[in-house]
């Protein structure tokens, strides 16, 4: 009987199993942090990101007097114009290096679900807000619309903000980092993004760009076994 049971299993096991294989072969993570040390998963526009981005707290080794407060290594700061002690050294940069206001450009991420309740970075410099004359500014974007917009507090130092997206949930979304102010404060500082569930947690990047179209998350082992307990 025990034969029996488990030889109609088997298939369903062998399809269960190549399905997960599929799953996972399409899952992956997102450079929400640029600890990528570069700007992949993102695509730009004009020359403000040419030199992102940057590495270490270089608003303090120009003696600027307000940390960055980045996380990791790596952060976009365009103001800032050093990618290290290794790529920077290799083109010549030096700590405390900078690009200046004057480079403009835009940075888009690439594509994925909201399916978290909120959503939240780190984001610093210029206060030049969405619709103003010569924005500064990080977007969230929705078949090419802002839906919703953050600014820095004309400060290199980076603090914790968080969007509500729970009435955007299942929608397909892009980050979009502006830059495109030359006077003074004219640079936006960004790091770190993430959804988070209801009760604030983190929901790894991973997790969400394996949802699928019908919004639901891909099969995983976990729920595979509850069909041989």
């Amino acid at each position: 009987m025990k034969r029996f049971f488990f030889s109609h299993l088997l298939p369903f096991f062998i399809l269960s199993l190549f399905l997960l294989l599929i799953h996972l072969s399409v899952a992956r993570t997102f450079n929400n942090d640029f600890e990528t040390g570069d700007l992949t998963d993102w695509e730009k526009t004009g020359t403000a990101f040419d030199f992102q981005p940057t590495w270490g707290d270089n608003p303090t080794a120009r003696n600027r007097g307000e940390p960055s407060e980045h996380q990791g290594d790596w952060w976009l700061g365009l103001f800032e114009k050093y990618q290290g002690p290794d790529k920077g050294a290799e083109l010549g940069q030096s700590a405390g290096d900078v690009q200046g206001d004057g480079p403009t450009g835009e940075l888009t991420s690439i594509e994925f679900k909201i399916v978290g309740d909120t959503m939240n970075f780190l984001i610093g410099g210029g206060n030049h807000p969405w619709g103003s004359a010569a924005p500064c500014c990080v977007n969230l974007v929705i078949n090419e619309e802002v839906e919703l917009s953050a600014t820095g507090n004309a400060r290199e130092t980076m603090s914790r903000k968080e969007w509500d997206v729970s009435d955007l949930k299942g929608r397909t979304a892009q980050i979009v980092v502006v830059d495109n102010n030359s006077g003074g404060w004219g640079h936006p500082n960004f790091d770190d993004i993430h959804q988070a569930d209801a009760n604030g947690n983190n929901i790894p990047w991973d997790r969400v760009l394996a949802v699928e179209a019908q919004g639901k998350l891909a099969v995983s082992w976990a729920q595979m076994k509850k069909f041989y307990k």
